[in-house]
């Protein structure tokens, strides 16, 4: 008994020790950790996935809904729309089945100007989220959409050259620019927007109301008889008359025999009746201005004491099916002021006829002239003539006017030329024989090229300084290196410049207009 009571009490102590070990090793025991701890991140996992899914299929509806809506605001604010704004923008809606709800559209609009707010919301029941509580996730789609025409004042200058004559850059340009006048004077912008259509070859035409205001002084009637180019004295210029008088005068006397909508000395030689008892005298119906150098420094319209009349030369030979007789435009194809009708211009571009030269710093310095506000009794005096619009007597606007943009918008094919003159100016050869024909000792240059481009450059510093700040596009129309380099540096930006092709000039004319036009989202 005794000897059994010892064996149980030594199994009794080796049980509780055996106990001990046992726990110790439990507690110390860490197999099957990471598998608690990797199902613990699985679902924080899952989770996290499913929110991102969820965030991510709101923000998908979200961009849907507001690029939607950014495309019926703009359509709205477009001031050429004709339907109500808000009923635009409910029909996109509808049109794209979108599960965004129609928007909230405020409308804000004037004579010149209309402002669309529009803002968009749903709800997207969550996948995911909803086992976090949140059943569903918000979604808003907002903006702004504005169009606003301020007074817009736009030198449209054009290279008339007889360059332009190769590879059909004429019959291109003339739709492209009559495109480029539509769109800028569509629908209600014609009451804001007045363009002065400057086209240009060696030498820039103001008109004869306006060679005489500028104290242009003309060269006497001098007869000369029709087979040197002798025209008749109805188309001279007498003193006192204007551009309008002129042309109605011969228009009663001879009639537009050809039926081209012009009357020229074309007509006359058909007419055999009135060739016999006219008086045939040196070709006169011209208005160039032999301006000064220090012209080229200032932005005001010339206002020398008096200058010279340009010659009527050629210098280099004449493409006569496509081209006028003339260093300078003929009047036909002067300045025409602030005009703001689409068929009255177009008619004109339509009918421009090619001359001699590349005088692009002529042509510049007109287009910034007529931009400054120093010229603006001088359209007053237009106006009063019948040869601009009466609306706009009180343009050009000053410099820092807010409401008011200014633009040149500058075409050419070709690099800037030497100006080459006759040394004698009204020689009997002149009108029918081209200086280069004639020989050196009949011409002279009277500035280099390299003077010319500078000239140039100038006027476009003059437009681009900080105390004007017009705004100028320039187009290089199939032009050599050269050319292209001066009008980018003309250019107020790299952006502004552009380099055109035959096959692209209408959408280059049409992308100005539409930056003209200012329609733009804002946020």
């Amino acid at each position: 008994m005794k000897k059994f009571w010892k064996l149980g009490k030594r199994s009794s102590v080796s049980v509780a020790a055996l106990n001990a070990h046992s726990n110790q090793s439990f507690f110390k025991d860490e197999s099957g950790s990471m598998t608690i701890f990797t199902i613990f991140l699985m679902v924080m996992m899952v989770m996290l996935g499913g929110i991102g899914v969820d965030l991510m299929r709101s923000e998908m509806i979200r961009t849907t809904c507001q690029n939607t809506l950014d495309r019926a605001i703009l359509a709205a604010a477009d001031l050429d729309q004709t339907l109500d704004p808000e009923s635009v923008v409910t029909d996109y809606y509808a049109k794209s089945q979108m599960n965004c709800s129609t928007p909230e559209v405020t409308v804000d609009s004037g004579l010149n100007y209309r402002t669309i707010t529009a803002l968009s919301s749903a709800e997207m029941p969550t996948t995911y989220m909803k086992y976090l509580g949140n059943n569903d996730l918000p979604i808003y789609a907002g903006g702004v959409a504005s169009e606003w025409v301020p007074n817009i004042e736009i030198s449209l200058v054009l290279d008339i050259s007889g360059s332009m004559r190769f590879n059909e850059k004429m019959d291109k340009l003339r739709p492209a620019a009559s495109g480029f006048v539509g769109t800028v004077l569509q629908g209600q912008l014609s009451q804001y927007t007045s363009i002065n259509l400057v086209p240009y070859a060696g030498q820039t035409n103001p008109g004869p109301f306006m060679f005489n205001r500028l104290k242009g002084q003309r060269y006497s009637e001098t007869v000369l008889s029709q087979s040197k180019g002798g025209v008749p004295s109805i188309f001279a210029h007498p003193a006192g008359t204007t551009f309008d008088d002129q042309w109605e005068d011969a228009l009663n006397e001879v009639g537009d025999e050809d039926g081209d909508g012009e009357i020229t000395t074309r007509d006359v030689e058909l007419d055999d009746d009135l060739k016999d008892t006219v008086t045939y005298v040196y070709p006169n119906d011209t208005s160039c201005l032999e301006l000064t150098s220090s012209d080229f420094t200032k932005s005001r319209l010339p206002n020398g004491s008096s200058y010279e009349q340009v010659g009527h030369f050629m210098n280099w030979a004449i493409a006569a099916d496509v081209m006028d007789w003339g260093w300078c435009p003929n009047d036909r194809s002067s300045v025409r002021y602030a005009q703001n009708s689409i068929g009255q211009l177009t008619n004109f571009i339509n009918n421009m006829r090619m001359h001699d030269g590349t005088g692009t710093a002529y042509a510049m310095k007109y287009a910034l002239a007529l931009l400054d506000p120093q010229s603006k009794s001088d359209f007053q005096a237009l106006a009063n003539e019948g040869l601009m619009p009466s609306q706009f007597v009180g343009r050009p606007a000053q410099w820092d006017d807010p409401a008011t943009a200014k633009y040149i918008v500058l075409m050419t094919d070709g690099q800037i030329t030497e100006q080459i003159r006759p040394k004698t100016k009204m020689h009997e050869d002149n009108p029918t024989r081209e200086l280069a024909k004639q020989g050196g000792s009949r011409k002279t240059q009277i500035s280099s090229k390299s003077t010319n481009v500078d000239r140039f450059e100038a006027l476009c510093a003059l437009a681009k300084s900080d105390s004007r700040n017009v705004i100028i596009y320039t187009i290089a129309f199939s032009a050599p290196t050269s050319a292209q380099n001066q009008m980018r540096k003309c250019a107020s930006s790299d952006s502004h410049y552009y380099a055109a092709s035959p096959e692209n000039i209408s959408e280059v004319f049409q992308s100005i207009a539409r930056q003209v036009r200012q329609l733009r989202l804002v946020y």
